[in-house]
């Protein structure tokens, strides 16, 4: 159980069984590259379908991940191949991957998974047996456990006074201020007014889609441009799982928090999971 600062408890028992494991919520048919791959072959998965993918040897072991963050960072000219003067498209997986890879045996029990993420807190995790890749768990997969109301208010969880960007900055800008923060989704602000979001897969694929993955530094366009402008929001007093159903239904992993027309924070998977991972099953 989790004590919450009103003094209200969350008991996940009842979406969640103790003694499942950790393929029981992972997807078992994961997208993967390789090691050897080109750049330019992998980019188009991670902008149109996937945020991260596992990276595998030739043996199909996982030797890393790669994220649309990743190369978001190198095609901003920062990360560790900010000095490279080959262009991104031509570089292969193993140049830009983290390779430094937290994974999970498939027999890990449910409590043990939660604790996992807790301690790591990171997006998602290669499920493994016998070194081979069987599948990867992510915080969507323990979020969408959530079933029926829970008690608990946006306003509860939500991160206060989130970061933006004004609608007058560049896309190079916007690339710099994701790829530096780590944020998976910064919110598009006018004069104080929420008008739209924006999120690294969303720059990824405008650049992917127009064939400036090599030029994003000399794009002065206004971020206004490129981003989303059908925001899904929701309201600080509504219950946590009222955000979870709309994330499912949208295929989001945020949104932001809105009260008479004014931003007042924003909920994702990690804040939803940083409450449940903090419980005992």
């Amino acid at each position: 159980m989790l004590k919450l600062s009103e003094g209200r408890r969350v008991d996940i028992s009842a979406w969640l069984r103790k003694d499942a494991t950790v393929l029981y919520i992972s997807s078992k048919a994961p997208v993967s590259c390789r090691t050897n791959q080109h750049l330019i072959d992998v980019i188009p998965v991670l902008a149109e379908q996937y945020r991260r993918l596992p990276v595998l040897d030739r043996e199909g072991r996982v030797r890393g991940v790669i994220s649309s963050t990743d190369v978001l960072r190198a095609v901003s000219g920062l990360g560790k191949k900010r000095r490279s003067t080959m262009p991104v498209t031509d570089m292969k997986v193993r140049a830009l991957m983290s390779p430094r890879v937290l994974e999970m045996n498939k027999n890990m029990k449910l409590g043990e998974v939660l604790d996992f993420f807790r301690r790591h807190r990171r997006g998602a995790y290669p499920v493994v047996y016998r070194k081979g890749l069987v599948g990867v768990v992510s915080e969507w997969d323990i979020v969408r456990q959530i079933k029926h109301n829970t008690g608990i208010k946006i306003s509860d969880v939500m991160v206060k006074r989130p970061m933006v960007a004004q609608q007058y900055h560049s896309v190079a800008d916007v690339a710099r201020m994701l790829s530096v923060g780590g944020f998976r989704r910064l919110p598009v602000v006018k004069n104080g007014i929420l008008v739209g979001i924006v999120t690294p897969r969303d720059v990824l694929t405008f650049l992917y889609r127009n064939g400036l993955i090599n030029e994003l530094q000399s794009q002065k366009q206004e971020v206004h441009s490129m981003m989303n402008r059908s925001v899904v929001t929701i309201s600080p007093s509504a219950d946590l799982h009222d955000a979870v159903r709309i994330m499912i239904s949208r295929k989001i992993g945020g949104m932001p928090v809105v009260e008479d027309h004014e931003l007042t924070g924003i909920i994702t998977e990690r804040d939803i999971v940083d409450i449940l991972t903090y419980s005992h099953l």
